[in-house]
């Protein structure tokens, strides 16, 4: 993640043009009447891959230090893991999380961090001038991931370091044994291989604030160079490059499709980050905010067509796929200046209602486009702009909690085509937006469905009528919604519920059922079929 104080944070800001079109958002011109949903449960747009709801944890603040490593607390194990956190995250079913930067790994150095603890160096940490004592690395972020239940997605230092570099890890992490660095993993007590199957090769080495910054070329030169050693170790890995920092940057597009003339055919997948505010790309406007997934969507279908040009000219049979690794709300605390602390407190956003209600309409978009995004983490996941806050004695579910944890629960098997037809309003830079943002997931197996409902109108509930074509749902199996009179509403370790999720009253389940959406409101409807 960058550094807001480098003026990365532009990339929100960017200019987007008219909504590009995309399954779900059809709509009349026009204030009034219900929003119609048809649903034909076999016009599908892709099967969802659960990482696409993923996560991010970096040596940033209390990210990692008082949040999921706190060693000497009562919450803590015997390794210093935070149990309570771990449980949660368990709990949520958090598929994959990216570790350990960001900004950070630019200038990581992974055997800093592993072996006996005593020898370990404490060093100053140069992306956000803190002191890192390396007493968490790579050996400790698999065993806490085997506690919460998730996969590693590792990142690869390629600012100060290079493809040697990248590929001892993948020995270190992934050879049973018999070499150099499987022999050192084996000697710091761990004789099973780690098996890490996806790695990112660096981070928005775009951004002039990144340590070891390049150019396009350089960079996807590096990369397939990386891409190369690292496939000799373990030929079954996944490899995501590092695409651009976002749409304000000046080299935007033209960056990532530099890159991919050089690395893709070693490659899977090509990494995009977005952040968004409610300050100066929207001039303050919430009914803009929450819109702003329009945008997010735009995103995605530029670098898309950037990948498929790429794909033409090469004339290869490889379709890549998006990596969608740092996505959220960001925009208050923004000071990224560690002043030469252990763990400071640093990016500790406080969430109100409508960055949910935004976090909300992202899961949509995430969903409308599983088609091609197989892999997102919504950055990050404790203390530092992120869902869960801790303190000593416990832990905070922020506002945007919600929302992500409603679609790792919900969001299953296949995400269907819908057709949504009504009421807009127009959008400063982004054109028409539909006052109700739609989307559903198909479990076959579970014999379910779920209803994402995003309800962007401030003032007025909106009335949806849906409609089944082919099949009707046998009943409602949960209904809640996240909603309020006050858009910035905000919990804390004071009052931690003040916004939370309510029941969502449904109608009787039928093969057309009306719901009531309130005002400002996002909501979730599993119904069996």
């Amino acid at each position: 993640m960058a550094r807001i104080n480098r003026k990365k944070f532009i990339q929100g800001a960017a200019t987007v043009g008219a909504m590009a079109a995309a399954p779900g958002l059809l709509a009349q011109v026009g204030e009034r009447g219900p929003t119609r949903v048809t649903i034909d449960l076999e016009r599908r747009i892709a099967p969802l891959d659960p990482r696409v709801f993923g996560s991010f944890l970096e040596h940033l603040g209390r990210a990692i230090y008082e949040g999921v490593y706190d060693p000497g607390n009562a919450l803590s194990d015997k390794n210093g893991l935070r149990k309570d956190v771990a449980e949660e995250i368990r709990t949520m079913g958090v598929p994959i999380v990216r570790y350990p930067g960001g900004n950070f790994v630019s200038g990581y150095h992974w055997l800093d961090g592993v072996g006996p603890k005593k020898d370990r160096p404490t060093v100053l940490e140069r992306a956000w001038n803190s002191i890192e004592t390396n007493q968490f690395g790579t050996n400790e972020f698999i065993d806490w991931c085997k506690l919460a239940g998730t996969e590693p997605l590792l990142g690869l230092n390629f600012g100060t370091a290079g493809a040697e570099d990248a590929a001892n890890l993948v020995e270190y992490c992934n050879q049973p044994g018999g070499t150099k660095w499987s022999e050192l993993r084996k000697a710091h007590g761990y004789a099973a291989p780690h098996n890490v199957r996806r790695w990112c090769l660096g981070n928005e080495m775009d951004g002039p604030w990144q340590i070891g910054h390049m150019t396009a070329t350089e960079y996807g030169r590096k990369a397939i160079d990386a891409a190369r050693q690292m496939r000799f170790v373990d030929r079954g890995i996944q490899l995501v490059a590092c695409g651009s920092s976002g749409p304000g940057m000046g080299t935007y597009l033209e960056w990532d499709q530099q890159v991919l003339q050089e690395c893709y055919h070693e490659v899977e997948a090509l990494s995009l980050h977005r952040y968004f505010n409610n300050e100066g790309e929207t001039g303050k406007d919430s009914t803009k905010f929450v819109a702003m997934n329009l945008s997010f969507e735009k995103q995605i279908a530029e670098v898309a067509a950037v990948c498929d040009t790429v794909q033409g000219k090469l004339r290869s049979r490889k379709r890549l796929w998006l990596s969608f690794d740092e996505w959220n709300v960001w925009y208050r605390a923004t000071d990224g200046n560690g002043r030469r602390e252990k763990a400071p407190h640093l990016l500790e956003e406080v969430y109100n209602l409508e960055d949910a209600l935004l976090v909300g309409g992202l899961v949509n978009s995430l969903l409308r486009r599983a088609d091609r995004v197989k892999l997102a983490c919504l950055a990050q996941l404790v203390n530092v702009i992120a869902p869960i806050m801790t303190n000593k004695s416990g832990l905070l579910r922020q506002t945007i909690y919600f929302p992500y944890v409603w679609a790792l629960k919900h969001a299953k098997g296949e995400v269907l085509d819908l057709h949504v037809d009504g009421p807009r309003y127009d959008v400063r830079d982004l054109g028409p937006a539909g006052y109700v943002d739609a989307i559903g997931t198909l479990d076959r197996p579970g014999k379910k469905m779920a209803l994402f409902l995003l309800n962007r109108d401030l003032q007025n509930e909106r009335e949806v009528t849906v409609t089944w074509h082919d099949a009707a749902p046998t009943k409602v199996v949960a209904s809640q919604t996240i909603t309020g009179p006050d858009l910035k509403a905000a919990n804390t370790f004071d009052a931690p519920s003040k916004v939370v999720p309510q029941k969502l009253e449904t109608p009787a389940a039928s093969a057309r059922m009306t719901f009531k959406l309130p005002a400002r409101s996002y909501s979730v409807v599993e119904l069996g079929v």
